[in-house]
């Protein structure tokens, strides 16, 4: 039996989580199919488990022997007796400890994070601070990324943006991945007795998927302190999920020319598209037709108005009061953000004066119309000599990923003609 190496299995393991964390997203998943999944997962860790205490145990086994050969070829040397040295592992100093960070978990998740970056950045005492977490660094001096750096990153995009919480995302294992969606259904016929039953096809088409790669790049003074590390991780964290949620959305509705999706749902002529002359000619019959512009949603279907927070309290809710009904306590309290019945999600990324050709608003389940592709975790990099002459180093931070209208059946529009 040939044992593959921890390194594999580590590899193999993370995609099926991935997949796992995917699939439990979907509510198109089966308990069968989540259930296939969790065991082969189970497997993959219990064989890494086993892969790691046999490189242990052979780690040990081959120290014995060499200890056994040279104690066979030198003589016995006899010295006084030291006391053993008692590892000193680097710790979070009390300064740091007091400190509270705005968006990490605790502030010694943040002055992890904080450390990382600046030990990428060439800072001496950061490097022995994450040496000593990580157990020691590679031959070319660099970490691995911190779980909580990474896992923060994520969930703060997914906080600001649209596109990574309402599309369907999907894991891609290769730089290009066909996702199968269905194009016809089964048909149903009604035979005579003893007749035979009409033949049908279930047709279906496939959806391309290609990872295209997003970056930003930060800067930050090298000259970091103890005191200042975790602020400093806190504002580059922040502005960093923010540019990325903002460069998401902005491709899933507006389209951005020679990126991730040029055209986006705003420049899509499959989805069915309401025109207004401009926004101070919006009409309540406008929004009608914009629900109404799918046709017959889909069972299941989860649908929202995706609209501008400017245009939504300004020219949708003069619209709304106009229409009569309101009392006191309504135009006080305000009311919530709903629309025809369906939720309304506010998205700063739509335009909030729309000219010839903008989005006034998208309506529809943007997890049945849209795909999120989702190739790898969110890179770091730092550059030490480009911003040198200022005394700064450069944070890059790069993902991999693709947006697509992949069902534009289940979503309409209101543009500015």
């Amino acid at each position: 039996m040939v044992r593959r190496n921890q390194n594999d299995i580590k590899a193999e393991l993370s995609e099926v989580s991935l997949e796992l964390e995917a699939l439990a997203k979907s509510e198109s998943a089966s308990i069968e199919e989540l259930q296939e999944l969790q065991a082969k997962a189970d497997v993959l860790e219990k064989e890494f488990d086993q892969a790691v205490e046999l490189e242990k145990i052979k780690a040990e086994i081959i120290a014995k022997r060499e200890s056994e050969a040279q104690a066979a070829v030198q003589p016995a040397v006899f010295e006084a007796t030291q006391p053993a040295l008692k590892e000193v592992k680097e710790v979070i100093p009390a300064t740091a400890k007091s400190q509270k960070s705005k968006i990490f978990a605790s502030s010694e998740d943040a002055y992890t994070a904080g450390m990382y970056l600046a030990a990428l950045g060439g800072d001496h005492k950061a490097k022995e601070f994450m040496a000593a977490q990580s157990g020691g660094t590679d031959n070319k001096g660099g970490f691995a990324v911190p779980t909580v750096l990474s896992n923060q990153l994520i969930n703060l995009v997914e906080e600001y943006g649209v596109a990574r919480q309402y599309c369907q995302r999907i894991v891609m294992s290769s730089d290009n991945w066909s996702v199968p969606k269905v194009t016809a259904q089964a048909s149903i016929s009604y035979p005579d007795e003893a007749a035979a039953i009409s033949e049908s096809d279930v047709t279906f088409a496939s959806v391309s998927l290609s990872a295209k790669k997003m970056a930003s790049l930060v800067k930050m003074s090298t000259e970091i302190s103890e005191d200042a590390v975790i602020s400093m991780v806190d504002t580059i964290t922040q502005s960093l999920a923010l540019s990325l949620a903002t460069a998401e959305d902005d491709n899933l509705f507006n389209g951005v020319a020679s990126a991730i999706n040029a055209n986006g749902i705003a420049g899509d002529a499959s989805v069915d598209d309401t025109n207004v002359a401009s926004l101070g000619a919006l009409a309540l019959t406008d929004i009608s037709a914009c629900a109404v512009g799918i046709g017959n949603p889909v069972r299941g279907a989860q649908n929202a108005f995706f609209i501008s927070p400017t245009v939504y309290h300004g020219q949708i809710r003069d619209l709304v009061n106009a229409a009569g009904g309101n009392t006191i306590a309504d135009l006080e309290g305000g009311q919530r953000p709903l629309l025809m019945g369906y939720p309304v999600v506010l998205t700063n990324i739509l335009p909030s004066a729309p000219a010839s050709g903008e989005l006034v608003a998208v309506f529809g389940d943007l997890r049945l119309g849209c795909y999120f592709g989702d190739r790898r975790a969110v890179n770091f990099k730092v550059l030490n000599e480009l911003f040198a002459a200022n005394d700064q180093v450069g944070i890059q931070c790069t993902s991999r990923i693709d947006i697509k209208v992949a069902n534009p059946e289940v979503l309409s529009k209101i543009t500015i003609t």
